[in-house]
Parts: C-alpha cells; sequence; structure tokens
C-alpha cells in the first residue's frame, strides 16, 4: 500500500516521499484497522515537515496530523464500533492508505462529507476552546482575530455568533474582506499600522477581551493594541515564524495577559467522555454546514509533494487535501 514517509527534516521536502509499504497488521484485541479517506494539509503539517513543530519525532515517520477514516476491522475486545463506522484518529501518521491504531487513538463521528470531517480533530476544536476555555465571554462582548480567513477563522466567526458574541476579523489582503462578508462575516478589517483605529472605528468603546492570534510576529502586537484594559491574548499559530510582541506597559499596567493554546494539549488530557461528547456536538455542526471550511484542492496520495507545495502557497483560497484511497 502507498504511504508518505519523511526520512529527513527539511522546508524543501527533499526528505519526502511517497512510497510502497507493507499492509498494517490485523487488529489485536483493543485495537482497529481504519481506511484514510482524506486528510488536510494545516501549516502545522508545514512546520512538521521541516522539524519546527513542537518536538520532531524520530525519523522515518509518516506525517499528516489529522484525517477521516473509516473502521475496516476491529480487534476481539473492541465494543462499540464496527466495520464501515465513520471515526476521526486522534494520532498523527494519517498519510497512508490504511492504518491499525489503539481503540483509544480514534473517536466515533457522525457520518458525512469526509472533506470537512476530516479538518475536526483540530479546526473546529480549537475554534470552540479558545472561545469557551480561556476567558468568560458574557453576551455583547467582543472577541478579535487575524487570519480570519483561515479555517480556523471561519469556525470562530461561525461559533462566535451561536454565542452571542461580537467577532472583529482582520485580514491581510484587501481582496478577502469582500469573501469574508459573504461568509456572513461582520467588523472585517485590513491589518495594518492603523488597525487599532479602524477597530474602534467599528467597535466603538466595547470591551474586547479576546484575541486570537495565528500569526505572531508584529501582527500579535497590533493585535493586543485593540484588546481592552485585563483582557488576554491567546496564540495559537506561528504563520510569521516570529515571537509574538506585546508592550510591556500594557502587561504591567493594564493587565494585559498572553497565553497559547495547542488543541493536542488538550486531546492528551482532556477524559475520553469529554471528548467524545465535544466531537459528537462538533460532528453534528459541521454535517449542518454550521462550520464549514472551503476546499481548494485534493491530490491523490501519489502527488503528496505537489499537494504540500500548493498549500504552502500564500495566496489560497481554501484548504489543500491528501486522498490516500482516492
Amino acid at each position: 500500500m502507498k504511504a508518505v514517509q519523511l526520512s529527513r527534516y527539511s522546508a524543501g521536502l527533499e526528505g519526502l516521499a511517497c512510497v510502497d509499504i507493507d499492509e498494517p497488521p490485523a487488529p489485536g484485541d483493543d485495537e482497529v484497522t481504519i481506511e484514510i479517506d482524506a486528510s488536510p494539509i494545516h501549516p502545522a503539517d508545514l512546520l512538521s515537515l521541516a522539524g519546527g513543530y513542537a518536538t520532531p519525532p524520530p525519523l522515518p515517520l509518516i506525517p499528516g496530523g489529522e484525517a477521516a477514516a473509516r473502521i475496516l476491522a476491529v480487534g476481539p475486545d473492541v465494543a462499540g464500533l464496527a466495520p464501515g463506522d465513520r471515526v476521526i484518529p486522534l494520532s498523527r501518521g494519517n498519510w497512508v492508505e490504511r492504518r491499525t491504531v489503539p481503540l483509544g487513538d480514534v473517536i466515533a463521528v457522525p457520518d458525512g462529507d469526509p472533506l470537512q470531517l476530516a479538518m475536526l480533530k483540530v479546526v473546529p476544536a480549537t475554534a470552540h476552546l479558545m472561545l469557551t476555555s480561556i476567558v468568560e465571554l458574557p453576551q455583547g462582548s467582543a472577541v478579535i482575530q487575524n487570519a480570519a480567513n483561515s479555517s480556523v477563522g471561519l469556525a470562530a466567526i461561525r461559533l462566535a455568533r451561536r454565542m452571542g458574541v461580537t467577532m472583529i476579523n482582520v485580514v491581510r489582503r484587501e481582496e478577502l474582506i469582500d469573501e469574508l462578508v459573504a461568509y456572513g462575516a461582520g467588523n472585517v478589517v485590513l491589518d495594518g499600522d492603523e488597525l487599532e483605529d479602524q477597530v474602534r472605528s467599528v467597535f466603538a468603546d466595547g470591551e474586547i477581551r479576546l484575541g486570537l492570534d495565528a500569526v505572531a510576529g508584529s501582527a500579535s502586537l497590533r493585535l493586543s493594541e485593540c484588546l481592552s484594559h485585563g483582557g488576554t491574548m491567546v496564540s495559537y499559530g506561528l504563520l510569521s515564524g516570529e515571537p509574538c510582541q506585546l508592550r510591556p506597559n500594557r502587561a504591567i499596567f493594564e493587565g494585559l495577559k498572553l497565553t497559547g493554546f495547542w488543541v493536542s494539549q488538550y486531546i492528551a488530557n482532556a477524559p475520553r467522555a469529554e471528548l467524545e461528547a465535544l466531537y459528537a456536538d462538533l460532528g453534528k455542526l459541521v454535517n449542518d454546514e454550521v462550520i464549514s471550511a472551503p476546499i481548494e484542492a485534493t491530490y491523490p496520495i501519489t502527488e503528496a509533494r505537489e499537494a504540500i507545495t500548493h498549500a504552502g502557497g500564500f495566496k489560497r483560497s481554501g484548504k489543500i487535501m491528501i486522498l490516500p484511497n482516492a
């Protein structure tokens, strides 16, 4: 069967190849064999290929942070799952046709569009948890986010609306404004030196309690300047590759706080029942198209290098997917 294998960390993909490997073993007592339908290429995947994401694991490895899959076979002691059931794997290593994994590595989700469900583990969960677990957001308060056109940003727009919270959306290119408005976003502003003035013009003197920063660098400084006294900025992405910036007088005298969020850490520590409830609820929202992300292109696993190059391009209008069993 086919798999994408990484043998050397490199931004130029020199160590990446689509190779033939053995079929996975039959599932043991508490294992399942899954077939991968679709796997998105996230910025975290691109950083991982270069060895720049979290703690790089030993090589060689099969990349791919998340996916949508179906159960092919279950072990003798597995209850509650059967062949044909839709699941998402919680572990990495999804750019492969089939895998055998421990039962605890998969979560059952409602059946639906595999391209959208392939992003369920990271995208809507990240947006939901940042909006609900960092600070209290009463109705009438506001959240500001950069990279608002990203898949996480789009999910946050829809989820904030359901919460009765105002979302202020910052983008880096002017042509993205009309796209976000068409998606249903309000308060869309262009990033730049005048960001704070723009934000105040659309939100007056309201309280902005939370900032969601996917970019870092000078973009995080501009975002933080829009927060109200005592506000919290959450760093969850490294798009610029630069350190987060925050004026010390705002942290010292105005109580501004900077924290980080990584959904993988949440998944590793959350009780199983909590994870199952979270993904059941989010899966329903995805299938009801309350949460959705545009898909720009899909590639078979044999064209993984082309897919990754496409995903690394700056001006995209949607997610790039690898379809291992296309």
